[in-house]
């Protein structure tokens, strides 16, 4: 299987630094990590970069060893917690508070032909099948206010966010977009997120932070479904080199030539099977391959 990787963050309209960050690679296998900083509080540019980067090393010793679903779920939570707790010991290291950890982070990797998405906060997810049609996936949280790894470091912290978010055992939201429409999931806060995709069954598969689902029209108000933008996100024309990137970009040009902006930043990446993509010419120039 020939697989391309990319990976691509912008800024969003509203917003004077990009909060958001994303990082991709082939080592050992091909992976995607994103994450968020919380707008709310100082400095999470840092603290979802220091969130990222410490996914990247932990997460081979991870993905070797969580080897079926079971194992996938049991070993989430331990993946998070190993990965918080070294952010805050550099982010402690650097002099700030470890409330710059208050970021969403998202993870993907492939193995065989398999890749494999886990979320700790809220995000989209993504995938187009062998016949062209597209599902979407979007986690959100009650009162818009996700369940940061950030919060697993302080009881009281942790206890103001349940009392926030009124009631725990409903305030995680999945929905599910497809073509005979959407469903919705209730979860308590903190159960684990994570999906498996087919690259036989799904070449194309896209994760990216919420900001995939800030994008509004600026005369109407209206926001713009994932579906919708993940049709035009994954419809890559050109797979050479860093085709997230350009695709990104000119979905976003695209949209703004309609008036529609993103409000917040955005963080994607991708995979896609080359070898199922039959009615494509093959590039000269790939993206990231294996």
């Amino acid at each position: 299987m020939t697989l391309l990787v990319d990976a691509y963050y912008t800024i969003g309209k509203l917003h004077l630094f990009c909060q958001d960050y994303a990082s991709r690679g082939i080592d050992l296998f091909p992976y995607v990590i994103l994450a968020d900083g919380c707008s709310a509080t100082p400095d999470t540019d840092l603290g979802a970069r220091l969130l990222a980067l410490d996914a990247r090393r932990l997460l081979r010793r991870f993905a070797l060893a969580a080897t079926d679903q079971r194992q996938r779920v049991i070993q989430h939570g331990r993946l998070g917690e190993r990965i918080v707790r070294r952010a805050a010991r550099q982010a402690r290291d650097l002099g700030v508070d470890t409330t710059v950890l208050d970021a969403t982070l998202l993870i993907a990797w492939c193995r065989g032909e398999t890749v494999y998405v886990h979320l700790y906060g809220d995000g989209c997810v993504a995938a187009r099948r062998v016949d062209g049609t597209v599902i979407a996936i979007e986690i959100e949280y009650a009162e818009n206010a996700p369940y940061y790894l950030s919060y697993r470091l302080d009881p009281e912290r942790e206890a103001l966010y349940q009392a926030a978010i009124n009631d725990p055992a409903t305030a995680q939201r999945v929905y599910c977009w497809s073509k005979t429409g959407v469903t919705i999931r209730h979860e308590p806060f903190d159960t684990p997120i994570l999906f498996s995709f087919d690259l036989a069954a799904f070449p194309r598969v896209l994760v990216a932070t919420d900001g995939l689902h800030s994008l509004v029209n600026v005369e109407t108000q209206e926001r713009l479904d994932s579906l919708a933008v993940a049709r035009e996100v994954l419809d890559f024309h050109d797979l050479a080199g860093a085709f997230v990137q350009r695709r990104l970009r000119e979905v976003l040009t695209g949209y703004r030539q309609q008036g529609v902006f993103n409000i917040d930043d955005i963080g994607v990446g991708a995979f896609v099977n080359l070898d199922e993509e039959a009615d494509m010419d093959t590039p000269t120039t790939r993206g990231t391959f294996v």
